[in-house]
């Protein structure tokens, strides 16, 4: 997993992965866990992303984000868990799903806290 994180990928190469499964373990390991990065405040066709480690909460419940989150002025979008639900999901109701649907699916569930029903 270590190899997947704090790299930045085109939104599709990584929406492959979570597919795939490749960005986790079959058993729980917090070393896998990841949050996801843009410059963008909502998902887009061949946007890049960075994938890194989730934000810290400091003193005065100030955010504490990674290094390079942080110098590249890029934004919190997701949490690895929200992807992979949203992505399992898609392709449980609909095998043949596009990228440009799971992004939609993306930032649907991200806008109003559900899912995008592809029955």
């Amino acid at each position: 997993m270590n190899e997947i994180k704090n790299q930045m990928y085109f939104i599709e190469e990584f929406l492959e992965l979570v597919k795939n499964k490749q960005d986790r373990k079959e058993s729980y390991d917090p070393e896998y866990n990841y949050a996801v990065y843009s410059s963008k405040d909502e998902f887009e066709p061949e946007m890049k992303v960075f994938i890194g480690d989730h934000l810290d909460i400091g003193e005065n419940d100030n955010e504490i984000l990674p290094d390079f989150v942080y110098h590249n002025k890029l934004n919190y979008m997701c949490s690895d868990e929200n992807i992979q639900d949203v992505v399992d999901l898609a392709f449980r109701q609909y095998a043949d799903i596009t990228f440009s649907q799971l992004i939609t699916a993306l930032n649907h569930y991200l806008e109003k806290d559900e899912f995008l029903d592809f029955k």
